[in-house]
């Protein structure tokens, strides 16, 4: 029994000696890791001692009684007498009232970081600094070229100014002479004169009219290159532009023994909304140059194409000639500007080489194309494509327009002609001489007008815009302010002026419509006959503004006025305003509505539909906005039946949409009586 207690003591003694062995030995292991991490610690402690001393940038320490503390290498070197002015050295004067500053010295410059600190309860300041010279030059020069470019801004927008008012001037001064030269001699080609002078006169009035293409060709090119060449969009009839175009080159391929054919097929639309003034041009400097390229056979005029979709159509028009062709080598440059195919073209043809360069601009600002085809001694082929949203008939007003241009003129009224060049004026004289009017007076100036205006009642003005003393603007503003009891004169601008807003000016200015120098006869005959006609055609008249004025009224269901007056409170200018906003803006959404649904995006389309809605709420045209309001509220079960709806909604959209177009641009032209 001893022996076994023995044994037990003498076991648990041997476990407590090797348990203290363990722990000695563990006691050992972290006294020597210990020991590690103390050299570990003691060498980052230097280690980070030596940052300020290795730092490439200045760093200082000074107590608040300016002693230096601390200055590393860096500043002891930049600055090497910093340790004895202290407070009085530039870099560290006022420091302490500072926090983050720039400072100067000796052609640098430095940024500056300073914090107080406490050493041994004193206040000390801990100052950093950094050499941002390089940055600060730099910046200057950022700045410099800022400045520059501003002032090259500055410079070209005084230049394109100076260059429109340039245009304008040269617009007015270039075409007043040739509103005489052609009017005049229009006049007198009228007269039946002997066969030699009738020739000259002819000869005259025709090298007017190649001048005045000229000037329009170099209006229309810099006006291109500034973009201020809009493209309009109205309702047309396509046949009619068509004929018009070829009932003006017929007498040049008559005169030539060319045939001129021109063919339509009968699936393309009766009406589209595009430009058609700017169709014209386009056509007719194609066919023109055709025909003048051109010395037997013929110029054929042909127009096809195919529905893009229910509101949109592909129009391909062709002109094709057996002229004398271009070479391969030539194709490209005749689209250049002021580029014929070859020197000796121009020598025996003439022309600035501006025509077909005009016309593939319009036509590309049309979003459409042109393509040549062409071997020489073979003639040319010029295809154009455009696409044009399909019009309905009762969008279209020329039924109006022709109307107007059969009725009598009742020339018994009382006119008055206001200009300011004597042959401006001798060509009104005569022209309204030569219609049968007896009673017209003359003023050559604003001022004059507006005196003869306070004495006497007039029913129509013809006025001059731009005139000494008082242009025309200023004497229409002037003229209705005096209106009382009367019936207010009609006053029809007459300008030179062919740059952008010349219309909107005059309109704004309170002006009822615009004729353009040099004046066609045709035309003032037209606006004569619109708003002084005579009696025997009073009651046609009358019929048709009655029936304009149904229109007018039936129109309140598609614009509820009411709404837009709240916004203008009667101020024609501010409404005019407006409704140029809301025709451009609604213009770019409906295409983007278009376009979501011609690509079957219908999250896109809802979402056109919702800013459409807002925009047409706005203006007041609540049919449109309902109808919008039901696209962005579409909610059906299946996706066919939700296609088939978007469809049937998109298509009353549009409708919607060209009705609205259409009053609001009647309303902003006064188109309306």
């Amino acid at each position: 029994m001893s022996q076994q207690i023995w044994m037990i003591i003498s076991t648990a003694f041997a476990s407590i000696i090797f348990l203290q062995i363990v722990l000695a030995q563990s006691r050992a292991r972290q006294l020597k890791n210990a020991q590690k991490y103390l050299i570990r610690a003691k060498k980052e402690a230097q280690e980070i001692a030596q940052l300020p001393l290795n730092n490439p940038h200045p760093q200082i320490q000074i107590s608040q009684s300016g002693k230096i503390l601390f200055a590393n290498p860096s500043a002891l070197e930049i600055f090497p007498d910093i340790d004895l002015s202290g407070f009085d050295h530039p870099i560290l004067q006022k420091i302490q009232t500072a926090q983050n500053r720039e400072i100067a010295f000796e052609n640098k410059i430095y940024q500056q970081t300073i914090s107080p600190t406490k050493v041994n309860g004193e206040t000390a300041y801990v100052i950093y600094c950094y050499d941002i010279t390089e940055r600060k030059q730099y910046e200057r020069q950022l700045k410099a070229s800022q400045i520059h470019a501003d002032k090259m801004r500055i410079s070209a927008e005084n230049a394109k100014e100076a260059r429109g008012q340039f245009l304008a001037n040269m617009s007015h001064e270039l075409r007043t002479p040739m509103n005489g030269i052609i009017g005049l001699s229009d006049i007198l080609a009228e007269k039946g004169l002997q066969d030699e002078n009738q020739n000259l006169i002819e000869a005259v009035n025709s090298s007017a009219k190649s001048l005045l293409i000229l000037l329009n060709d170099i209006l229309d090119f810099s006006k291109i290159e500034a973009k201020e060449l809009t493209i309009e969009k109205t309702p047309f009839n396509i046949r009619k532009t068509i004929g018009q175009v070829e009932a003006l080159q017929a007498p040049i391929a008559t005169q030539k023994n060319l045939t001129l054919q021109t063919e339509i097929k009968g699936d393309v639309p009766e009406f589209f909304i595009g430009d058609p003034s700017r169709l014209q041009q386009i056509l007719n400097n194609l066919i023109n140059n055709a025909l003048k390229f051109t010395q037997d056979g013929y110029v054929n005029v042909s127009l096809s194409g195919q529905a893009l979709d229910q509101n949109n159509y592909a129009l391909n028009i062709v002109v094709e000639d057996t002229g004398i062709g271009i070479s391969d080598d030539k194709l490209d440059a005749v689209f250049e500007q002021f580029q014929q195919a070859d020197k000796s073209t121009a020598r025996k043809y003439g022309g600035t080489g501006l025509g077909l360069s005009i016309t593939k601009n319009l036509t590309e600002l049309m979003g459409g194309t042109i393509a040549i085809k062409s071997k020489e001694g073979k003639g040319t082929k010029l295809t154009l494509r455009l696409s044009f949203p399909i019009a309905n008939e009762h969008d279209h007003n020329d039924k109006y327009e022709d109307s107007y241009n059969n009725v009598g003129i009742d020339t018994s009224a009382k006119l008055m002609i206001v200009d300011d060049h004597p042959i401006n004026l001798l060509f009104l004289r005569q022209a309204l001489t030569n219609i049968g009017f007896k009673n017209f007076d003359e003023a050559s100036c604003g001022k004059q007008a507006y005196d003869l205006c306070k004495n006497q009642a007039y029913d129509l003005i013809i006025m001059d815009c731009q005139m000494p003393e008082m242009d025309g603007f200023k004497a229409t503003r002037k003229i209705r302010e005096i209106q009382t009891l009367q019936i207010p004169p009609i006053i029809i601008a007459a300008t030179a002026n062919a740059m952008k807003g010349a219309k909107d000016q005059c309109i704004a200015a309170g002006m009822d419509d615009y004729i353009s120098k040099p004046i066609d006869k045709n035309e003032l005959r037209s606006l004569l006959g619109r708003y002084i006609p005579s009696n025997e055609n009073q009651s046609d008249v009358q019929l048709k503004n009655q029936e304009l004025l149904h229109t007018h009224k039936s129109q309140n269901n598609i614009i509820n006025w009411q709404r837009i007056d709240e916004f203008t409170n009667g101020d024609e200018e501010v409404e005019a305003q407006i409704l140029n906003i809301f025709i451009d803006n609604f213009e770019a959404d409906i295409d983007n509505l278009k376009r979501s649904y011609a690509q079957k995006n219908f999250e896109h389309w809802d979402s056109w539909a919702h800013k459409l809605y807002g925009a047409s709420a706005h203006i007041g045209a609540d049919e449109l906005a309902e109808k919008c309001d039901e696209g962005q509220s579409l909610s059906v079960k299946s996706e066919t039946e939700k296609q088939a709806r978007i469809e049937q909604i998109h298509n009353s959209i549009l409708e919607k949409y060209y009705a609205v177009k259409t009053v609001l641009e009647q309303r902003k032209h006064k188109s309306l009586l």
